[in-house]
């Protein structure tokens, strides 16, 4: 039986396997090695891409009901493992502009994305807790990898403290699950709840508990603190990762989380994450708008759209997955083609913290600047981008939903937040540039894999507000398929 269930973690083994290879070739070639070991990890992301394609698109209870292989899990799996992909080709080479020289970063890389990829798969709370582990393990590590920089350790620490606060209330809500039930399987969760027709006082206090341990990793309010203080502490090229493939994996496990073993007390919790979903709308918006440095604004703009992204889920039906999923994926691509373009402004001799410091950047760079706009627009929503038709279908489901209240902040909030996404193009095109601060490196090279990412990105968001359709089909699949009896 073990042997069966092995098969279909060839993709996770084989990830496995070559991030310890890797960590045997940065122990002899040391700092040498960094570039090699990071395409060799883009390399094997992609040949785990390979094996998860091929999987049965019947659904198959894996180690006793712990993981499980379906088509949602399969798509979440291939939406992390490109995204990594485009992480680390458009980050590379930036990582020597931030000084960062040790092989063991391209193996957290690889183990955070193993984490993940159980987090997703996951049907039963200890390959969940497994799986999450792995993750937030390998990213505090990560965090503070520019050991000798005060602000990038600062921000480890606090990752990791209330990552390990987080870590803390999930096991106690698990723990309480588990006496409840005596099981640590999702269904077990769900057959309790559906024979009480809905909450108990206790089941109030576990989901509370569990709901608190991993809204954390989408940064939702009211766990949202150490968002901006570790994107800003953290090297640019870092953040690119820390801000958008986790997200992928961590909206994967609350969707299943609720859809799951919680989705019979669909009625006791949907006023919750609805509760929370406008809590997060209205503090990211409003917060990010005072916000002079870059990296916190995203971080805040993550803490908005986090709130967008729940919203989805507030319907408890497959319509609304499919509408969080697709509003997930396309932030999650806008936001590393935004860090790929600040990546290769950074190359080029400017450390881009502040936003003043793309003030007139059209005037040299007009294609990087017109990329930069591109994405801004579609982040603030402005019709008919990819950013807008993300928006509209999680708006539809909260009027679907009967919701009206959650629709009408969402989409208050969202002018709001165009604001600061306008100023930011405001400040690229129409600022006065400041030449002494610009200085063309001449050794500068243009680094074509980033140039390749950008492409594929922005080619990928035009076409999906040309022909959703040809997306659309992907998500409603996934959804559906958490929802087979």
């Amino acid at each position: 039986m073990i042997a069966s269930s092995l098969v279909y973690l060839l993709p996770e083994l084989s990830l496995s396997i070559g991030g310890m290879g890797l960590l045997l070739y940065g122990v002899f070639r040391k700092q040498s090695s960094v570039m090699s070991s990071m395409n060799v990890a883009a390399i094997l992301l992609l040949f785990g891409v390979g094996l998860v394609l091929p999987s049965s698109p019947v659904t198959v209870s894996l180690f006793s009901g712990q993981l499980t292989n379906d088509v949602f899990g399969q798509y979440l799996k291939i939406g992390i493992l490109i995204a990594a992909v485009l992480v680390i080709m458009s980050t590379r080479k930036a990582l020597y502009s931030d000084h960062i020289y040790q092989a063991e970063y391209p193996v957290l890389i690889l183990l955070s994305v193993v984490g993940m990829m159980l987090m997703v798969s996951s049907t039963g709370y200890l390959s969940l807790f497994m799986g999450l582990e792995l993750q937030s393990l390998s990213l505090y590590i990560i965090t503070a990898l520019k050991r000798d920089d005060g602000r990038s350790s600062e921000a480890g620490i606090k990752y990791f403290i209330l990552g390990a606060l987080s870590t803390g209330l999930l096991l106690y809500g698990i723990s309480l699950l588990y006496g409840l039930t005596g099981s640590l399987l999702y269904s077990d969760t769900a057959k309790l709840i559906a024979s009480q027709q809905g909450f108990t006082l206790p089941m109030y206090v576990a989901f509370a508990f569990i709901l608190a341990g991993v809204i954390f990793k989408i940064s939702a309010v009211p766990f949202h603190m150490w968002t901006p203080d570790v994107y800003e502490g953290t090297p640019t090229s870092i953040t690119a990762f820390l801000a958008t493939v986790p997200k992928i994996a961590a909206f994967g496990m609350v969707i299943r989380l609720l859809m799951n073993p919680f989705v019979e007390g669909l009625a006791n919790w949907n006023a919750i994450i609805a509760v929370l979903a406008m809590a997060s709308m209205t503090l990211g918006s409003f917060a990010a708008l005072n916000q002079k440095n870059i990296k916190r604004l995203i971080a805040y703009s993550t803490i908005g759209n986090a709130g967008y992204s729940l919203i989805g889920m507030v319907s408890g039906g497959q319509s609304g997955v499919q509408a969080t999923v697709i509003y997930v994926f396309l932030y999650v691509l806008a936001t590393i083609c935004f860090f790929a373009c600040l990546g290769n402004l950074h190359r080029r001799g400017l450390p881009c913290e502040e936003i003043n410091d793309l003030a007139g950047i059209n005037r040299i760079y007009p294609g990087t600047a017109f990329v930069l706009a591109f994405i801004l627009f579609s982040m603030a929503g402005i019709p008919p981008l990819a950013g807008f038709l993300g928006k509209l279908y999680i708006f539809n489901e909260a009027i679907k939903a009967g919701q009206i209240t959650l629709a009408v902040v969402g989409v208050l909030t969202s002018v709001v937040s165009a604001a600061y996404y306008l100023w930011i193009i405001k400040v690229i095109m129409m600022d006065p540039i400041d030449h002494d601060k610009w200085q063309k490196v001449e050794t500068y090279k243009r680094d074509i894999t980033v140039t390749i990412v950008i492409i594929l990105i922005t080619g990928t968001l035009s076409l999906f507000f040309i022909k959703p359709t040809l997306f659309i089909p992907f998500a409603s699949e996934a959804a559906a398929s958490l929802f087979v009896k």
